[in-house]
């Protein structure tokens, strides 16, 4: 099982977004941020648990990825108001 760790973290940041995409339109406040929370935190522990091997460098770079481009998008939105 240790084997598809790496896999199965992945499988669950993508059901995370199409669980969240299910749910645009609809009025659920910020429940949203638990959905996120949980599947990231689900999907981190899925790839700290892998065997060493591809897919679990695979899936700890889209782990690493996601929330630094999130900043770096935050940081160019807040200078672009600030008329940098």
């Amino acid at each position: 099982m240790r084997k598809y760790s790496g896999i199965l973290s992945i499988v669950i940041l993508v059901v995370t977004y199409i669980s969240l995409q299910s749910l645009v339109g609809k009025d659920i406040g910020s429940s949203w941020v638990f959905i996120v929370l949980i599947g990231y935190s689900s999907a981190v522990l899925a790839s700290w648990y892998s065997e060493s091997g591809f897919w679990r460098k695979v899936s700890a770079a889209i782990l690493i990825v996601l929330p630094a481009g999130f900043l770096v998008i935050i940081a160019i939105f807040m200078l672009g108001l600030n008329g940098f």
